[in-house]
């Protein structure tokens, strides 16, 4: 099986999934590459997609980082990995539809920094986040700081990511990271009726909407952090 699939639905989405449920969709550096990847395949397509959804196989978003690539002798470099996840991160910033990340289950490290790069988030009532690079002895990186900074506010996001504590979805929805939180057995439910509520409207203005906020969001606050 593919690390990464996507899937077409209806006229005007699609849907990116992470395919590794056996390690809670944990990000080797051949998944980021398979993510970037399948990035660039839907914003070839231009303003024909609407939506993007972006979502984890089976019981979890993502683990984070698979911390296989920490290990001295996993042959990839340092370097590499954080290369890697940048070029993800601006591969989801560069797609012209409207993003949404579908979060169930564990969302972990740098999975949180690619749910932030998504432009809506919504979220089952049992999803619990965690940030815990600075326990691992690593920093947050792949624009992970600045993003979390605007997402979830600098001082919320200062004490998630220096004292490494999960936190719920009702805690991330409070802080503005989060759409909507809804029972799990209705994410799907709610998901579908989201994403038709974008698709309903004309492609010109979302995406110009979209690409509106992006650009103001930046200059507030660029999302590269110099890792």
């Amino acid at each position: 099986m593919d690390e990464v699939s996507i899937s077409y639905g209806g006229d005007f989405q699609a849907t990116i999934t992470i395919e590794r449920p056996d390690t809670l969709n944990s990000l080797a550096a051949s998944t980021l590459t398979a993510l970037a990847r399948a990035a660039a395949e839907v914003s070839a397509r231009g303003d024909s997609l609407k939506v993007v959804l972006l979502r984890g196989r089976g019981r979890a978003f993502s683990s984070g980082l698979d911390l296989r690539m920490l290990e001295p002798d996993c042959g990839v470099p340092v370097r590499e990995i954080v290369r890697g996840g940048q070029t993800v991160m601006e591969a989801f910033d560069a797609i012209p539809a409207v993003t949404v990340a579908v979060l169930r289950g564990a969302v972990v490290g740098g999975g949180v920094v690619l749910a932030s790069a998504c432009d809506l988030r919504i979220a089952a009532e049992d999803t619990y986040f965690s940030l815990p690079e600075v326990e691992l002895g690593v920093p947050v990186r792949w624009g992970g700081v600045p993003r979390l900074v605007r997402e979830l506010g600098p001082s919320l996001a200062r004490e998630l990511m220096l004292t490494c504590r999960s936190f719920t979805a009702e805690e991330a929805k409070a802080a503005g990271f989060l759409t909507r939180v809804v029972p799990p057995a209705e994410l799907d439910d709610a998901v579908r009726e989201l994403a038709d509520t974008l698709c309903e409207k004309p492609a010109h203005a979302l995406l110009a909407v979209k690409r509106s906020i992006a650009e103001a969001v930046e200059l507030m606050t660029p999302a590269r952090d110099g890792f």
